[in-house]
């Protein structure tokens, strides 16, 4: 539970603070490369810089020029970490492709299965040969050390409502785009602003009393089906490049996945129907709106506190003053 804003420090502080700790997470996964439990590790750091480049993203108006920087960098990391951190991704597609499709892929699954994992050990290979361990470390050890320094130059919800609005934007365009284009690249572009998005509302839900938990739920699901899309696209590349099955076997494969796409772009686009029925306009203004009143409500309640406390206060003073006139009597 630490990716959120704490209700009772500054956002400054807490920008620095969650941007630490989630490159601190991710340099402790940065172990190693060369097995399923190893790239496991890797795809959590990548989540981890995901983390921190939906942050500086969120707060981007207020951060200037620190955010061009700091972004370029991390999204450095997260292209030399995404072969790697794929792997396992893409095996557990697989085998649901495999449930759903039972009669149709299993006489592939094997040669398939092969294909991948010997993918994914090449790919290991290049990434030690390139020390691409090594260089993400350099990267997010340099990073620390920039965000420690970092200053905000908005207060409050100022400092977020401005970068929320451009995420959101940002989403619905590239939703547009990958209805009107629907290809791998536009389904995986409209994915990264939908978990920016999806991160920033888990940053800010403290802040505003729960009222944004039902829209993260379905931003979560919503980043499933665009993420078991892009896995569904790597497998189709594998498939045509990487394969050498029957045409009768391949025929078979590409229909499975390819109805499995169609599924899942449906479900895509009947879950942002819910997301985005509103502009980004009016979505910041309702979180506008959901800050003040949780922050009026923690200020009531600490005032109620604060006058039970005088209260309680007062009654003892006047019962040890009772108490001591009756002793002098």
């Amino acid at each position: 539970m630490s990716y959120r804003f704490k209700v009772d420090q500054p956002v400054d502080d807490e920008v620095r603070r969650i941007a630490g700790k989630q490159l601190t997470l991710a340099l402790d996964h940065l172990g190693a490369i060369g097995n399923l439990r190893k790239d496991a590790a890797l795809h959590e750091a990548r989540r981890h810089v995901k983390k921190v480049r939906a942050l500086i993203r969120l707060v981007r108006p207020a951060l200037g020029a620190s955010y061009r920087k700091s972004d370029a960098a991390l999204r450095r990391v997260n292209r030399l970490l995404s072969p790697i951190a794929d792997g396992e991704a893409v095996l557990g597609t697989l085998a649901r492709l495999e449930e759903r499709s039972p009669a149709e892929l299993s006489a592939v699954m094997g040669a398939l299965r092969a294909a991948l994992l010997a993918r994914r050990a090449a790919i290991d290979r290049r990434a030690k040969a390139d020390r691409v361990l090594q260089s993400c470390t350099s990267v997010l050890k340099a990073e620390q050390a920039r965000a420690a320094a970092w200053r905000l130059t908005r207060r409050g919800r100022r400092a977020v409502t401005g970068g929320l609005r451009k995420t959101i934007r940002a989403a619905r365009r590239a939703m547009a785009r990958a209805a009107a284009r629907p290809t791998a690249d536009n389904y995986h572009s409209w994915r990264r602003r939908v978990k920016d998005h999806w991160f920033q509302l888990r940053l800010l839900e403290r802040r505003c009393g729960g009222d944004l938990v039902a829209r993260q739920q379905l931003l979560e699901t919503l980043d499933g089906h665009l993420g078991e899309y892009h896995n569904c696209a790597l497998l189709l590349s594998v498939l045509t490049t990487e394969t050498s099955l029957e045409r009768l076997d391949s025929a078979r494969l590409l229909r499975a996945l390819r109805r499995y796409q169609a599924e899942l772009r449906a479900e895509a686009a009947r879950v942002a129907a819910d997301i985005y029925g509103e502009s980004p306009r009016q979505f910041v203004a309702r979180v506008e709106r959901a800050w003040r009143s949780a922050r009026q409500a923690r200020d009531s309640g600490s005032a109620g506190r604060s006058r039970s406390s005088s209260t309680v206060a007062a009654r003892l003073l006047v019962l040890t003053a009772h108490r001591n006139a009756r002793s002098v009597l």
